[in-house]
């Protein structure tokens, strides 16, 4: 068993200890039905995430790596089934959760600024598979990943996000709160695997600058470190008992700015996190999509082509400038997803920005760069005050005329205020299996199927291509 903190023993718990205790005790019939409808709506979109990365270096890389030094004989299978190998959970969610975040399309949850998906189903899944959980023991431990997750990067807040990867940070102790669900741990114990979570939080910015691997790092290390903590806790491996809030904690560490201590524990079981994420419909950085939509129906509504524009400016919140500012123009095709300038001059060239539109030529394409030297980034401190609860953009494009438009963004498509629909999330699902080199049609269907009735299931065997 955990240590009680001290404040247990006084009849006052933490804010963390509430988590634990939600947590531990959620029942899928405590769930209401249209969150377990989103929570299978993003199960789907991650699956599709995962196999439209398995054939990036940095994956190939990290499966060899777990198939190298995890064990062979287990029950958790790599998404990528190509490669015939099962594996323990810990070795296979390292795989599954680097591969879903490498197109940039994998879901956001607005407010803790995190991608909840790519960390809490590859894990939640592995772990399933192993212990041979029901489709319903599942949703409800993803319910749970969701929430605890979100919740510590809502916690850290915009001045955590500026120095650390929250997906990675936040992302962790999501992972160990749904392992421990599924591993059906008491409060004692999960708050145990949330404290050693915590103190394995990590995940850095510099990838950006030089174009490197790191933040597949970042999501499949998540996973493995959440089922260390959780497997571990169970067996009686002490974690910190307040590693949030403690006077050495990650508030104290990680944060050069104010913590929000209410978004840990206030209004659980009503504020469901998976309500509060955005399908990403563009294949970017999410900072750039208000900007891309707010160009789009810029151009639709005045009748501008991609010729007859001489400059952009947008205007956008501080962590865009932060995060867009590192990459320099691009110089491979996921560092061209965190260029806004980049970014913008494929949707005005194309009309969208999906997954199939960076490509190694348009790296090489003149008039792609000039558009992109074109475009102007500025702080808008309007805009800047409403995030992360709200992510807007302005776009001011100036035609070679000398015409000057004007279009903001409140919401992106795919925002819980703009939600994809059943047929979009089936199309987003097929393009990026067709994208990941799995062109069976009829198999896409079948699991497509399986993820619409998740709760049915009574294992979660199968969900490879």
């Amino acid at each position: 068993m955990a240590q009680k903190p001290a404040s247990s023993a006084q009849g006052n718990p933490t804010r963390t200890q509430n988590l634990a205790i939600w947590a531990a005790n959620l029942k899928y019939a405590d769930i209401p039905p249209h969150v377990v409808q989103k929570t299978k709506d993003f199960f789907l979109d991650w699956l599709g995430c995962t196999i439209a990365g398995r054939n990036h270096p940095a994956i190939s890389a990290i499966a060899r790596f777990a198939i190298t030094m995890g064990p062979s004989n287990g029950k958790s299978e790599l998404v990528d089934g190509a490669l015939g190998f099962k594996t323990s959970p810990a070795f296979a969610s390292l795989v599954n959760g680097a591969s879903s975040h490498v197109v940039e399309q994998d879901d956001l949850h607005n407010r803790s600024i995190m991608h909840p998906a790519t960390v809490v189903y590859p894990a939640a899944l592995a772990v399933a598979q192993e212990i041979d959980a029901t489709g319903e023991e599942f949703i409800a431990a993803c319910v749970v990943g969701y929430e605890v997750g979100c919740r510590v990067g809502e916690y850290l807040g915009k001045s955590h996000y500026e120095r650390f990867h929250t997906t990675a940070t936040g992302g962790v102790i999501g992972v160990a709160a749904a392992t421990a669900h599924l591993l059906k741990l008491d409060a004692e114990q999960t708050l145990s695997a949330i404290g050693t979570a915590g103190t394995q939080a990590a995940g850095l910015w510099q990838f950006l600058v030089d174009a490197t691997h790191s933040k597949q790092v970042h999501t499949g290390k998540a996973c493995f470190d959440g089922i260390f903590a959780a497997y571990s806790a169970r067996d009686g491996l002490l974690g910190a008992a307040d590693i949030l809030e403690g006077s050495r904690a990650m508030g104290v560490a990680l944060v050069p700015g104010t913590t929000k201590p209410e978004a840990i524990d206030q209004n659980l079981g009503s504020d469901w996190a998976v309500l509060g994420s955005s399908f990403k419909w563009h294949a970017s950085c999410r900072h750039t999509h208000p900007s891309v939509d707010a160009l789009l129906s810029l151009m639709e509504k005045n009748g501008v082509a991609f010729e007859d524009i001489e400059s952009v400016v947008t205007r956008t919140y501080q962590a865009a400038l932060n995060v867009l500012g590192l990459s320099g123009e691009g110089e491979t095709v996921h560092q061209s997803k965190f260029s806004m300038g980049f970014v913008l001059a494929v949707a005005a060239k194309k009309g969208q920005a999906m997954i199939t539109d960076f490509t190694e030529e348009d790296l090489k394409d003149l008039t792609l760069r000039e558009f992109q030297r074109r475009v102007t980034m500025e702080y808008d401190a309007e805009i800047d005050s409403k995030f992360p609860q709200s992510w807007q953009g302005t776009v001011i494009v100036t035609t070679k005329s000398g015409q000057v438009f004007h279009e903001t963004a409140e919401f992106a498509k795919g925002d819980p205020e703009l939600p994809l629909t059943k047929e979009e999330i089936e199309r987003k699902v097929h393009a990026l299996a067709t994208y990941g080199g799995f062109t069976n049609t009829s198999r896409v269907n079948d699991l497509i199927q399986r993820g619409w009735s998740l709760e049915n299931e009574t294992n979660l065997t199968g969900f490879v291509f």
